[in-house]
């Protein structure tokens, strides 16, 4: 019992350790992004630099249109705070580190809209500002493919094509961006490379170029252009974007109806851009709100899941438990058994082991006091060998007259039976046999005895006497007079017990 609440103390330690491990770990984004700088460049671009693309961002731009606020959640940085300047339209750019997400402030030197878009080989985030009451009908096409591109491809698409047959260089890296992406890296090329030499600054475009030259087979031109990004973008690693040639029909699609309705729902949103002189509630959230929105957010979903997965864990190890407990409990049972079998089997095979055991011990004893006794008697009668010789013959005799004469009695006093033919026949041969050694007994006479051993051994041979039977009874006889030899035999069968 003891040993099963051991093991339980135990099992609680190990899961109050998990729990505090998961708990940790929990405290800290499941999946982040890290931040690793920023730059302005040129004067109306700030490119926000990550180790892979934030994919849950939101954008902000104040009442006064002088400040964009750029929240990026589940991202993460050592930095606390970094700050940029230039002389352009964005004086100053500043990321504040929160503990669930990044935010970064860009300051304006006039009231401008802006564009952010996702820049896949740099693994980065373009912010473009400019003045909606300026822009060319081919320009604005670039601005509205900008803000399609998280939406509709196809739309966006139909505005690049727009704006770069107007020679709107940077509408030629998206567009030759798509083409790419749709696994059609000629026609990529082609539209990157005029897009190249009508003076495109997105240094993405060499990426795009690097890609599709290796697409084609071309080292030469890939080493070139990857080169070229890897130098102008100041980074030092090249990813390839992953192909989808599945994008192909949503990209190329006939956008005829989308396009309308796509075109009709950008232009209310830039005339609510440019008009200005209407009073509205800022776009912008509070700092401090969206700063305690997005923790308390970010706590109930840790919360949540902290308590998901302790009941998971509390579960499993209750039930591993219970199996364990169960297991252990018939093993235990199996055991008991086990051991109730194997008495009861050693309770009947004890006493039969031990006569087994006294009687090997008593056999060998035996053995050890005959070669003893038959080696001093050897010696003894080699010294008085004429003496005794004569009263061992004369005992021989004497004893087997007295079997002769006991069996005599014991046929007379037994009952007569009735035996098969071949049975009487033996007991008449082995009848005459035994009248026949009496009689050859009466004839020996005691002076006739020889007294060499040989001629004993012949003599007891014809006479038929069994001597070995003769020498175990002199042994045992000589035991029983030994009263020491006895006493040790006693001793070592029937050994005392110890108090």
């Amino acid at each position: 019992m003891f040993v099963g609440y051991k093991k339980m103390y135990f099992a609680y330690k190990n899961y109050i350790f998990l729990t505090f491990v998961l708990f940790v770990c929990l405290s800290f984004p499941l999946e982040g992004t890290n931040y690793l700088r920023m730059k302005i460049n040129p004067l109306n671009r700030l490119t926000i630099f990550f180790d892979k693309i934030p994919k849950d961002y939101d954008a902000f731009l104040n009442q006064d249109k002088t400040l964009i606020s750029i929240t990026i959640n589940d991202a993460t940085t050592k930095i606390k705070t970094d700050t940029v300047v230039s002389d352009g339209i964005i004086k100053k750019a500043e990321l504040i580190s929160y503990a669930s997400h990044l935010e970064f402030n860009l300051f304006l030197k006039s009231p401008r809209g802006f564009s952010i878009v996702p820049l896949e080989f740099s693994q980065a985030l373009m912010i473009e500002v400019f003045d909606w009451n300026s822009l060319s009908p081919e320009e604005d096409a670039y601005r509205m493919g900008q803000l399609s591109l998280t939406n509709n491809l196809a739309v966006a698409r139909n505005y690049f094509e727009k704006s770069f047959k107007n020679n709107i260089a940077n509408a030629g890296y998206f567009l030759g961006y798509l083409y790419l992406k749709s696994n059609l890296p000629e026609d990529a090329t082609n539209i990157l490379l005029k897009a190249m030499n009508l003076g495109c600054n997105i240094p993405d475009v060499y990426a795009a170029l690097a890609q599709s030259y290796y697409l084609l087979e071309k080292k030469s031109e890939y080493q070139k252009f990857r080169s070229q990004f890897l130098s102008t973008q100041d980074v030092s690693n090249f990813y390839f974007i992953q192909i989808e040639p599945e994008l192909k029909d949503s990209i190329f699609k006939n956008v005829q109806d989308i396009f309308a309705e796509a075109e009709e729902k950008n232009d209310k949103a830039k005339e609510a851009v440019q008009d200005t002189t209407k009073p509205s509630e800022p776009i912008v959230i509070n700092q401090t709100n969206a700063e305690s929105s997005s923790n308390n957010y970010s706590i109930i979903q840790k919360i949540i899941i902290f308590l998901t997965v302790s009941i998971l864990l509390v579960a499993i190890l209750l039930l591993s438990l219970y199996l364990k407990w169960k297991k252990e409990k018939k093993l235990l049972q199996i055991k008991k058994k086990f051991e109730e079998d194997l008495l009861n089997e050693k309770r009947k095979t004890i006493p039969s082991q031990l006569a087994a055991q006294l009687y090997k011990k008593t056999e060998e004893i035996s053995k050890e006091t005959s070669n003893t006794e038959s080696k001093e008697q050897h010696k003894e009668e080699f010294a008085k060998f004429n003496k005794n010789i004569k009263k061992l013959v004369e005992q021989i005799i004497d004893s087997k007259k007295s079997e002769q004469e006991l069996s005599e009695k014991t046929n007379q006093r037994s009952i007569p039976k009735k035996y098969p033919p071949r049975v009487e026949v033996a007991m008449q041969i082995q009848k005459e046999q035994l009248e026949l050694i009496k009689k050859k007994f009466e004839q020996v006479e005691t002076t006739i005895i020889p007294t060499d051993i040989e001629k004993l051994e012949e003599l007891a041979k014809n006479l038929r006497i069994n001597k070995a039977s003769l020498l175990a009874k002199k042994n045992i006889e000589a035991i029983e007079k030994n009263k020491d030899l006895h006493k040790s035999l006693f001793e070592k069968f029937f050994p005392k017990k110890k108090n």
